[in-house]
């Protein structure tokens, strides 16, 4: 299960992920964020997501991966945010105010 996420440094805010919310069925799944296509940053962190239902989380420079044991009760809607490096400077998510769209989320089923 995969989340693009882009980075357009101008834009608020600049770290966007697609789809957005990121829907997933019950059940043990490892949830993965790459660079959308023509993206080169690195990957610089992941918060907010509550240990449990998610954990073993992974963060290298070309990937980012969670385990979400969706199930026992983890139903519900998790916000987070993703940061990256590019050009020595770190970039985040956030809400999407000028689109309308909200944080970056992940909505057990």
């Amino acid at each position: 299960m995969t989340i693009k996420v882009k980075l357009v440094p101008n834009d608020v805010p600049p770290v966007t992920v697609h789809p957005n919310p990121f829907s997933v069925n019950n059940g043990n799944e490892t949830i993965t964020w790459v660079p959308d296509a023509d993206q080169s940053f690195t990957f610089e962190g992941l918060t907010g997501l509550p240990n449990p239902p998610f954990s073993n989380l992974d963060i290298q420079s070309t990937e980012i991966t969670v385990q979400d044991a969706n199930g026992n009760g983890a139903s519900g809607t998790y916000t987070y945010a993703v940061s990256v490096t590019y050009n020595n400077q770190i970039y985040t998510s956030g809400p999407n105010i000028i689109a309308g769209g909200g944080q970056p989320s992940i909505k057990n089923n």
